[in-house]
This record gives C-alpha cells, sequence and structure tokens, in this order.
C-alpha cells in the first residue's frame, strides 16, 4: 500500500523551507572588570574635557636623625621657641577625556525584510562592543603602570633575564606583591571584604589552582565546610587577603618572554589605585539613527544607523597603589 512520506515524492516541496528559531544564540563576551574597581571622576558641562587629581602627600614628624622609619618619634619642643615651619609637598595627576565609538549601517530592505529583528540585535551587540572597549581602554592604562614585578628569576620581560617556562602566578607572587602594597601603606579595595583585587587571565588562574599552598589551605586548614569553594566555577578568594577577578581581557604579549613565551600581566590593587573619568553631558550611549534622518545624504531614506559613542579616560593616580605582575602560564609557556 503507498504512503505518503514528508520530503518524498511530492510531498518534497513541503521541506524546502527551513523555520527559523526566533531566539538567537547569546555571544560569548568577556567579562569587564577593569573598570570597576576605580575612582569615579566626571566633568561638568563647560568645564573642558581635562580634570586634575591632586594629593597633599603625607606630612611625618621631623624624626631623629638616620632613622629609616616615615614616621620616627619626633624631637621635643624647645619651651618658649616655636619649632621651625614646613612645606607640604603637592602631588597632580592629568586625565583628558577622548571620544570613542563605532557605527553600523542597514539599508532599508535588510530593515523591514529581514528574517530576524537585525537592528534590535546589532543595538544589544554594540552595547556590548562599547562596554568592552572601555574595559580595554583601562586595561591598557594599568597595563602601562611602572610598579613591576617579574615572576620567579625574571628581572625583565624579554631578553636573557626575561619571563619564560616554569616562571607562573603563585600565590608566592601574589603575597610579594602584597607585600610591595603594604610597604607602601596601601589599603586594601573598599567593598571586597577587606582583601586585595587581583586581576587576571583564566590561564594564570588554572595555574593558581594547581598551586599546593593553596590547595592545601582549603583542604587542610580551612573550615571544612567551605571546601567546597574549590569546586565553584565562581572559585575567587584566595587564601592570605586576595579576591581574584578573571577575565580573557587581561594583557598578554605574545611572544614577548623568553625563547618567544608569552608573558601575561596580573594585577594586583590596592584603594584608589586608579580612575575613570567621562563627561557629564555627553554620557556614554547606543545612538539609534532613522532612515531618511541624514537629510539630502539619503535621499531616498535607504540608509539606517545604529552606533554607540563614549568619552572616556583613565588615569593611574598612585603607582605605589598597583603591582603588576608579569609571568608565563603553563597552557602556553613557549609562545
Amino acid at each position: 500500500m503507498p504512503n505518503e512520506l514528508l520530503g518524498v515524492g511530492g510531498f518534497g516541496v513541503q521541506l524546502k523551507l527551513t523555520k527559523f528559531d526566533k531566539r538567537l544564540i547569546s555571544r560569548n563576551r568577556a567579562e569587564t572588570v577593569f573598570n570597576r574597581f576605580a575612582r569615579q571622576g566626571t566633568i561638568g558641562p563647560r568645564q573642558g574635557k581635562a580634570i586634575s587629581f591632586r594629593r597633599m602627600e603625607s606630612i611625618y614628624s621631623a624624626g631623629n636623625a638616620g632613622s629609616a622609619a616615615n614616621a620616627s618619634a619626633p624631637s621635643p619642643l624647645t619651651e618658649g621657641t616655636p619649632p621651625a615651619g614646613l612645606n607640604a609637598t603637592w602631588s597632580e595627576v592629568l586625565a583628558t577625556v577622548s571620544q570613542y565609538g563605532q557605527v553600523e549601517y542597514f539599508s532599508d530592505i535588510v530593515d523591514e525584510q529581514s528574517l530576524d529583528d537585525v537592528t534590535a540585535t546589532a543595538a544589544e551587540n554594540l552595547g556590548e562592543a562599547m562596554t568592552d572597549a572601555l574595559d580595554l581602554l583601562t586595561r591598557d592604562v594599568l597595563v602601562a603602570g611602572t610598579n613591576r614585578q617579574y615572576a620567579s628569576i625574571a628581572t625583565t620581560r624579554g631578553g636573557a633575564s626575561g619571563i619564560g617556562s616554569g616562571m607562573y602566578l603563585n600565590l608566592a607572587e601574589l603575597r610579594e606583591a602584597k607585600r610591595t602594597l603594604k610597604r607602601n601603606n596601601v589599603k586594601p579595595v573598599q567593598g571586597e571584604d577587606g582583601k586585595y583585587v587581583v586581576i587576571a587571565h583564566p590561564d594564570a588562574m588554572y595555574d593558581l589552582e594547581s598551586d599546593s599552598n593553596i590547595t592545601t589551605f582549603f583542604k587542610d586548614v580551612n573550615v571544612p565546610a567551605h571546601n567546597e569553594e574549590l569546586f565553584r566555577p565562581s572559585f575567587k578568594d584566595l587564601p592570605l587577603g586576595f579576591r581574584i577577578y578573571e577575565t580573557t581581557n587581561a594583557r598578554i604579549f605574545i611572544d614577548g618572554g623568553l625563547s618567544a613565551a608569552d608573558v601575561y600581566c596580573t594585577h594586583v590593587l590596592g584603594q584608589e589605585a586608579y580612575a575613570v573619568i567621562s563627561l557629564e553631558a555627553l554620557p556614554a550611549r547606543v545612538i539609534r539613527k532613522g532612515r531618511g534622518s541624514a537629510g539630502t545624504s539619503d535621499p531616498l531614506d535607504q540608509l539606517s544607523s545604529i552606533g554607540w559613542k563614549a568619552p572616556h579616560a583613565g588615569v593611574v593616580l598612585d603607582q605605589a597603589r598597583q603591582v603588576v605582575i608579569e609571568h608565563a602560564c603553563s597552557v602556553n609557556p613557549m609562545g
């Protein structure tokens, strides 16, 4: 007995169309964390595009000659004799805002006849691109910081004394960076439970997760009820006062180390290490322009556009409040 089968014979026409799922697949984006721990600054309308951050440097007592401590005990006053006056020291950090942006154009046919709502999707995508771009701008400011630490026995990034295989990020390197911050009287980041913030690449986190000094702490020292912390994908609190944030936006100097090893930058931050600045009158935003809005530049109403524009500046406020650790990673130690 003959049967009609879908896609066979005359019913082949019934498979000419393919159903399109209206829910689009999500995009993979880096975690954007570099602006999160910055001091936020704004410039008001008609105040230019540059900003000055100032600080009166700490005043210490005159102390005893030859003392190694900044805050050594003062000498007693002489009765009836006023002490000599002092001159305070001020420092200034300047930053200038620039604008950044991207735009995408759409024909009227694309706008009206596409199977997917491409303009709505593009607006969302461009918003994500803006967030990512501002994150990278701030990252590059931090990467240029001068308070650097080279892993293991390295003394430079490249060359004969450069960073090579086996010079990975570990708890000892983080402790060294913390010591540097504490010797400079740098406080932990506010809102992070009294911890110094670490921003690192997932490749660096991979090496930290295999550091026995860390795993032993959670296995043998920490309260047993907290041991499951090691198995959480969001694991971020490390022993001895560190909170780590992972992002693939962390800087990698490809082939930058010894024997063409890739060199990663990990940042250890204290309170108010850096600032990001925006313009109050021109906030970051996604901008849509409809067909015909360009006047005689679009006389037949054929083009629309979606783009983002954002003013931004980043600046290190105090080089002593950030340590940049340069190191290799086991995932790709030789470039």
